[in-house]
């Protein structure tokens, strides 16, 4: 299964104003950054509030978010504050059209693959003086909603997503090691198996 957070997108639809969305994220309150928060109810009314039809408890439940880590859950809160207002939700109510529509379900898991991004990232520095930081929270999740940043075509979304998304550059990071580990490894065989046809002639002289 893909992960939008370090695979590329093969489509994504125009979303809402990246500015207006880093205004969010800083505006959020101290609440949200809690560590008491229950996951589930949350998201429950993060989706209520947005306007899209709301995801029953046992939906929450079978995504997995009331048994999110501390980090996965501050980033749960995070992605909840965000689509709970404008600019997002009145672009979920309504849908950006292009054949894609949002329910509650579907925003519980597009937040669940959005906590994924604590991973890469600490919480703490989502909303710090780092602009950087504050583009990646944002563009993480537009892309877990199939979204793409106002006034974006969906190459320079995703180009731009490669130059400050953390978790993508782990990713290719984590392949290019795994790459350099099997040819190590083969070489390894290689020289093994050299040696050895080596001492059979040897052996046989």
């Amino acid at each position: 299964m893909s992960d939008p957070l370090t695979d590329p997108l093969d489509h994504s639809v125009e979303g809402p104003d990246l500015q207006a969305m880093i205004g969010r994220l800083l505006a959020i309150p101290p609440d949200f950054l809690a560590g008491d928060v229950e996951a589930g109810p949350l998201v429950n009314d993060a989706v209520r509030l947005a306007g899209v039809r709301p995801a029953g408890d046992e939906a929450v439940r079978a995504r997995g978010l009331g048994e999110l880590a501390l980090p996965e859950r501050l980033a749960l809160q995070v992605g909840a504050w965000m689509v709970a207002g404008p600019p997002l939700a009145p672009l979920l109510r309504t849908a950006p059209g292009e054949g894609r529509s949002y329910d509650g379900e579907s925003v519980a898991s597009a937040l669940l693959s959005f906590a994924g991004l604590a991973d890469a990232v600490p919480v703490a520095r989502w909303t710090g003086e780092d602009p950087e930081r504050h583009e990646e929270v944002v563009r993480a999740l537009c892309r877990v909603l199939g979204l793409r940043p106002r006034g974006e075509t969906h190459g320079v979304a995703e180009d731009r997503w490669v130059a400050v998304g953390s978790a993508a550059r782990r990713a290719a990071l984590r392949a290019a090691a795994e790459e350099q580990r099997k040819a190590e490894e083969l070489a390894r065989r290689l020289a093994e198996k050299r040696a050895q046809e080596a001492a059979a002639q040897y052996t046989h002289v």
